[in-house]
C-alpha cells in the first residue's frame, strides 16, 4: 500500500478520540472534551484497534491503562496535536494579521494580568486608530524571525543583543512580601522571623538567557531574610519547601487567597495594595535582579504604531511608581 493511500485511510476521528482518552486516562472525561459521550470515544478507540489490529487499553475494572503499544502511539499522538494546534494558531494569527494598524504584543501572563489589561482601555481611548492583540504567553518568541509579534514585554535579566530595541520600563525594582490583612495581624508576623510558621510562596525564575545559571526559586527569599538580618534556621528551611509557582500572579492569587506570603515585584501587587486585598509585611525590601523591558526589532523602533505604544507604556510605568 502506498503512503498516500495509507494515510487516507487512517481514521482520523478515532485518533482524536485516543488523543483525548490517553491524555486524560478516562473515556469519560475525553467524551466532555470531545462533546460526544463515553460510547462514542469506546466506540472509536475499537475501530482504531481493529485498524491497526493491536490492543491499545487495557480495560481494568474502574480504570483504564494503556498497552505497550497504546503508549507508544499516545506519544506520537499526543505530540503530534499539540505540533497541529501550535501550527494551526500561528496560522490563524498570521491569517488575522494582515490590519497594519494592529499592534500584535505578546506579554508575560502575569504583567498582563495584573499591570497592563487594566491600563489597556486608557490606550485605546486615547488611540483609537491602533488595535491591540495581546498574547499572554510565557513562550519565548523570535522578534527577528516572528512575522506576527509586533513587541513584546518580558521580565528578565536584560542583555538582549543588538538586534532588538530594549528599553526598561522601570530603572529600579524592589521585591516585596505581601499576604493578606487577616494574615498580617497572625501574631508570629510581629517580627520577620515569624515567617518560619507561614507557607512562603516561591516563584521560578525567568527563562535564563543561553549558557546563564537559572537562579533557584527560594533565591529571592534567601536575599529577603539577609536584608531582615534573620538567619536561616530549621523553620524557615522548612517554609521554603513550599510550592514553586511558575509565574508570580499565581503565587499573588494565592497568597490573596490567604494560603501563604509571596515575595513579589512590588509593581505587579501596587492595587492590590490599595484595594486593601494585600498588605506589605514590613518595610523591607530587596533589589530585583529582573527587570521589565519593552522589546521590538531595532530596524522597526521608529514605526508610528511601535513608538506610540512604547511611549504610552513609559509614561504610564513612570506614573505607576
Amino acid at each position: 500500500m502506498s503512503r498516500q493511500t495509507d494515510v487516507a485511510a487512517l481514521p482520523w476521528t478515532s485518533l482524536r478520540a485516543f488523543e483525548a482518552a490517553s491524555r486524560l486516562g478516562s473515556f469519560k472525561a475525553a467524551a466532555r472534551e470531545l462533546s460526544v459521550t463515553p460510547t462514542a470515544i469506546s466506540h472509536q478507540i475499537k475501530r482504531l484497534e481493529t485498524h491497526l489490529g493491536l490492543a491499545l487499553f487495557e480495560r481494568l475494572h474502574r480504570a483504564l491503562q494503556l498497552t505497550p503499544a497504546g503508549e507508544r502511539l499516545a506519544a506520537e499522538t499526543q505530540e503530534a496535536f499539540r505540533r497541529l494546534e501550535r501550527t494551526l494558531r500561528s496560522l490563524r494569527l498570521e491569517g488575522r494579521a494582515t490590519n497594519r494598524d494592529t499592534l500584535t504584543v505578546s506579554v508575560v501572563p502575569s504583567f498582563a494580568t495584573k499591570w497592563l489589561a487594566p491600563r489597556l482601555p486608557a490606550f485605546q481611548a486615547a488611540h483609537p486608530d491602533i488595535g491591540l492583540r495581546i498574547l499572554a504567553d510565557e513562550t519565548l518568541v523570535d522578534l527577528r524571525r516572528d512575522r506576527i509579534v509586533d513587541l513584546a514585554i518580558r521580565y528578565g535579566p536584560g542583555s538582549y543583543g543588538k538586534a532588538l530595541y530594549a528599553r526598561r520600563l522601570w530603572p529600579k525594582g524592589e521585591i516585596v512580601a505581601v499576604c493578606t490583612p487577616a494574615l498580617a495581624k497572625d501574631p508570629s508576623l510581629r517580627t520577620p522571623a515569624g515567617l518560619g510558621r507561614q507557607m512562603l510562596l516561591r516563584t521560578a525564575a525567568p527563562a535564563a538567557r543561553t549558557g546563564a545559571t537559572r537562579a533557584r526559586p527560594g533565591s529571592p527569599w534567601l536575599a529577603w531574610f539577609a536584608a531582615a538580618g534573620v538567619p536561616i534556621d530549621g523553620a524557615i528551611r522548612k517554609a521554603l519547601e513550599g510550592p514553586v509557582f511558575s509565574a508570580s500572579q499565581l503565587a499573588i492569587e494565592t497568597a490573596v487567597a490567604g494560603r501563604g506570603v509571596a515575595l513579589v515585584p512590588e509593581v505587579l501587587v501596587e492595587r492590590d495594595i490599595a484595594s486593601g486585598r494585600l498588605v506589605r509585611l514590613f518595610p523591607i525590601s530587596v533589589a530585583d535582579a529582573n527587570a521589565h523591558w519593552v522589546l521590538c526589532r531595532a530596524d522597526r523602533a521608529r514605526e508610528s504604531r511601535i513608538r506610540t505604544f512604547v511611549k504610552w507604556l513609559a509614561e504610564e510605568a513612570a506614573g505607576s511608581r
